[in-house]
């Protein structure tokens, strides 16, 4: 039987990792035990900065995959559950990423519960991902866990032609 191309190359699926292992070390480093262990001292770099450039590396890959699924995806491939949840997690964490940026610029700014709201769903769905990935690679190994399922093998399940 012959393989179903993939969507996205190996360049872009390497891309999309380093941005996303960036982000992760670069955001982590604000929290108070980055500090406390003095793991920003030995950074010589600003991790605000680092961070900044990985989050917009990631929309940049994040907006170009969207297109592609757009245009080429949604024919012939079908999310999965595994799928759905990483989408929605990348989705609320780019939103409230923004949002945060936002929050920096003087002319707009939030406070109180709003903030708080923010900023842990950016908080959660950071740490949730990582999390969600490790589950995903580990039911790989049973020969599970994908994130997308071609649509014929959908249809064929469903009973529909």
């Amino acid at each position: 039987m012959k393989e179903e191309p993939c969507l996205f190359s190996a360049f872009f699926k390497l891309l999309w990792v380093a941005a996303m292992l960036a982000a992760i070390v670069s955001g982590l480093a604000h929290l108070p035990f980055a500090f406390r262990y003095g793991l920003i001292n030995s950074w010589r770099a600003s991790p605000t900065v680092a961070h900044y450039w990985s989050a917009a590396a990631l929309l940049l890959l994040g907006t170009y995959a969207a297109v592609v699924w757009l245009a080429a995806g949604r024919r012939r491939y079908a999310l999965t559950c595994l799928g759905g949840l990483r989408v929605t997690l990348l989705v609320v964490l780019a939103a409230t990423g923004l949002l945060l940026v936002l929050h920096n610029l003087p002319g707009f700014s939030m406070y109180g519960g709003a903030y708080a709201v923010i900023k842990l769903s950016h908080l959660f769905c950071a740490l949730a991902l990582p999390l969600l990935l490790l589950l995903h690679y580990c039911l790989r190994l049973l020969g599970r866990g994908l994130w997308v399922r071609p649509l014929s093998k959908v249809r064929r399940r469903s009973g529909s032609a």
